[in-house]
């Protein structure tokens, strides 16, 4: 049986979100919209975690953490509160009322489901029944270390609702190996998995620390810039297209060269309702040659 996880938050979008990287990690999710939903679930199947947003209606955040910690029934749930970046005294006071972590906006998949995993494994919890050989719940693509599809998905829904929302820019690259079968075959192992670590690390270092990288097929990454337009996305496609005529994006030591295709689209862009479209609207321009 997996853990019980009850995600509370007042915003529908951050919500469904949370609920997302949640059950996608694994883990069974109960959700709550406000204060007295919160404890009304607590009291009636008291969860593994609880993820706390600090804006909640009715009954805060603060008071809900003070009840559950003063009753020695429930005490023992930890919760992990999230909160906006910049906001320092939310997550002092959190911390000081009890709770085992924070969380910030605007989310990363893998933060979230770092944080989940890591308070879990740490509150030691028998009643889990998670096996050792489960994988961990921020679980990245084995070979690059990129994000896995599935977190890719997550993370295109939320970040082109975000944009919608705020009215900002998101830009999506796709980024394809396309000569990888024959870097497997000539690679000792027959995988072309040398070039496509080096390949990715070359990528994590092309992008900044809020743009997300995932590994969507086996030739194929995928990169995300959340509030950055189509100028803003044309300094990195520079930025990796004189990295892939030095061959410094692998490390310049592969042989064969790799082949390198690079399409972009940057939002709001005609056709593009949703993350999917996004996403299929910038493999479809492939292959650019670079």
């Amino acid at each position: 049986m997996s853990a019980l996880v009850l995600v509370a938050d007042p915003d529908p979008f951050n919500l469904r979100l949370l609920h997302e990287a949640c059950e996608a990690a694994g883990y069974d999710v109960i959700t709550a919209a406000d204060g007295p939903d919160v404890l009304a679930m607590v009291a009636r199947q008291p969860p593994d975690l609880l993820v706390l947003d600090s804006r909640m209606s009715q009954i805060d955040a603060f008071e809900i953490l003070r009840i559950l910690k003063a009753d020695s029934g429930l005490a023992n749930i930890p919760v992990l509160l999230v909160s906006d970046e910049g906001d320092h005294e939310a997550r002092r006071l959190a911390i000081e009322l009890g709770a085992e972590d924070t969380l910030t906006r605007p989310y990363r998949v893998f933060e979230i489901q770092r944080r989940v995993r890591n308070v879990l494994r740490a509150t030691r919890r028998d009643r889990l029944g998670i096996p050792e050989s489960a994988p961990p719940a921020d679980q990245r693509d084995p070979v690059t270390g990129a994000g896995t599809p599935s977190q890719l998905l997550i993370s295109l829904d939320y970040e082109h609702t975000r944009a919608t929302r705020y009215g900002h820019p998101l830009t999506c690259m796709v980024v394809r190996v396309s000569n990888a079968a024959e870097l497997a075959v000539s690679s000792e192992d027959g995988t072309a998995d040398r070039a496509m670590r080096s390949i990715g690390s070359g990528l994590k270092g092309c992008i900044r620390a809020v743009d997300h990288l995932f590994r969507l097929r086996r030739d194929e990454f995928c990169i995300l810039l959340p509030e950055t337009d189509a100028n803003g996305a044309g300094y990195v496609l520079r930025r990796l297209e004189g990295q892939v005529q030095t061959g410094e994006l692998w490390g310049g030591v592969l042989e064969p060269k790799p082949v390198v295709d690079i399409a972009v689209t940057s939002t709001p862009e005609t056709g593009v309702k949703s993350g999917d479209d996004l996403l299929k609207k910038t493999r479809h321009a492939l292959p650019r040659s670079v």
